[in-house]
């Protein structure tokens, strides 16, 4: 189960109207049926908001600490 589903069954629903290409919106609705584009749209939210707060959190970091040395990235490219 995805978190948003589990967080879905807790939390009520709130609907809002966005526009989106036709296109888009056939081929989405071609892959999940009409019934599990609400799914897939959380699922992407979800996927943006979690890559949003981790460009804050690596932002809040180069502000404390500053860039990520050379030195540091070759030795971290190293142990990967």
């Amino acid at each position: 189960m995805s978190s948003h589903a589990a967080h879905q069954a807790a939390e009520r629903a709130g609907k809002r109207s966005v526009s989106l290409a036709q296109s888009l919106i056939k081929e989405v609705e071609e892959r999940t049926g009409k019934n599990g584009f609400s799914s897939v749209v959380a699922e992407a939210l979800e996927e943006w908001l979690a890559a949003q707060k981790l460009r804050e959190v690596v932002a809040a970091d180069r502000k404390a600490f500053g860039p990520v040395s050379a030195e540091a990235r070759r030795q971290a490219e190293q142990e990967w």
